[in-house]
């Protein structure tokens, strides 16, 4: 019986080493949004437009990070520049400021990496003062040319935030942008619910 077990018991490990080996497994790359790994353009021509800055950032399979700050909101999108719409930028999600770090989701092997989710930490103002309060893990579902937010995860209100967004993000095969609703992740927050409703217009 307990040699049984311990058969069981290895083979459960060895499938999950080969599960966890599969290019079709979730993969996790990570890409910087930081000042230094960026290229700043205005936009615009007309005077003032220089303060409107354009933060062009690398990202994966193919995709540009797209960051705009201006005045008390911050707003990410992507382009794809070999895509269908190569000048197109698909602005995403937006708060008061946000992280460093795109957390992207995917499957495939190193240049065979592609994405199907990106997970930002997007920040929000407390009050009115000049710090950053709540803070949410963005989950948006990318494809070639399509970006929106897909779900959303309180970091304050779930101890397991990480997990729960990859949770969200390994979801995306049957989220439709357009189509779909986003999905808050673990406790639902106030700060959740402004993230799931994306770019105000």
């Amino acid at each position: 019986m307990r040699i049984a077990i311990a058969v069981f018991f290895m083979m459960t490990i060895v499938s999950t080493a080969v599960s966890a080996d599969s290019p079709t497994a979730a993969q996790n790359r990570f890409t910087s949004i930081a000042n230094k790994d960026c290229t700043f353009a205005p936009i615009g021509d007309e005077p003032g437009d220089e303060e409107d800055q354009l933060k062009t950032c690398p990202g994966a399979g193919g995709a540009q990070v797209l960051v705009n700050a201006l005045g008390t909101r911050l707003r990410i999108g992507f382009r794809w520049p070999k895509g269908a719409h190569p000048q197109t930028i698909i602005w995403a999600v937006e708060a008061w400021s946000a992280g460093l770090t795109v957390d992207w989701r995917g499957s495939g092997k190193g240049k065979e990496f592609e994405p199907y989710a990106a997970i930002v930490r997007m920040k929000l103002q407390k009050q009115d003062l000049p710090v950053a309060g709540n803070q949410v893990l963005a989950v948006i579902r990318i494809t070639h040319d399509t970006a929106c937010v897909m779900g959303a995860v309180d970091t304050g209100a779930n101890p397991n935030a990480n997990e729960a967004a990859h949770a969200l993000a390994d979801a995306a095969a049957s989220f439709a942008c357009g189509k779909d609703k986003p999905t808050i992740g673990g406790m639902r927050t106030k700060a959740a619910e402004e993230i799931v409703r994306g770019i105000a217009e």
